[in-house]
């Protein structure tokens, strides 16, 4: 009885800091498929949602400062304040565990977002523009009144900002330097090089006879 071997036997082709190579990458088309892109785009996309966690922990911290000064209460700094140094301390912790072990793969990751830095201000900086639209109409009648809803939207509106570039701006980046930053860590973190080593040992394309990287 003969027993059918999936997937191709013996020690890789080539070694990992062949894979890992700054020119392979750079000769190589960007949306060419490779495990190491694979690895390195999957982390990048978790760790991007960690990100805007500890961005959005200080912009939760300063609402709830702004709403107390402006209406003399302490209930919002109360609540927002331990809720945002809760949110940035648990974004610190998974975004450290996130980039020094490797992905699940087999999880579909699906992000909906700019994928670069330059992107993610664009989308900020159209929304902030229909924002300022919208505070414009309101703003002449508030500053009338002369209560301090004039500064109360004023302030809404900039912490809007800073939420839309914890959310938005903070993440793209992130995953725009997914894979420049992967090799990185590779190279100087010995447990993450570690790991990579061994799923390369192991891997073999499924579908076919796709190289391990580049990168």
């Amino acid at each position: 009885m003969t027993h059918h071997i999936p997937f191709p036997a013996g020690a890789p082709a080539h070694s990992l800091d062949h894979w890992l190579s700054p020119e392979l990458a750079r000769v190589s088309p960007p949306n060419a498929p490779s495990r190491l892109r694979q690895l390195a785009d999957a982390q990048g996309t978790i760790a991007a949602g960690w990100s805007s966690a500890i961005a959005g922990g200080p912009v939760l911290a300063l609402a709830g400062a702004f709403f107390s000064a402006m209406y003399g209460h302490p209930a919002p700094v109360l609540v927002l304040l331990p809720l945002g140094a809760a949110l940035t301390l648990l974004g610190v912790w998974s975004w450290k565990r996130v980039r020094t072990s490797l992905p699940d793969t087999g999880r579909l990751l699906i992000s909906r977002g700019p994928g670069s830095a330059r992107g993610g201000i664009a989308m900020v900086s159209v929304l902030g523009v229909a924002l300022a639209g919208i505070l414009a109409l309101y703003l002449p009648s508030a500053a009338a009144k002369g209560d301090g809803t004039a500064i109360s939207l004023v302030g809404a509106f900039v912490l809007l900002l800073a939420l839309l570039v914890a959310c938005i701006v903070v993440p793209s980046t992130v995953m725009g330097r997914a894979r420049q930053s992967f090799r990185l860590r590779v190279q100087s973190n010995p447990g993450l090089r570690r790991a990579v080593e061994e799923d390369l040992a192991v891997w073999r394309d499924p579908h076919g006879n796709a190289g391990y990287g580049p990168l």
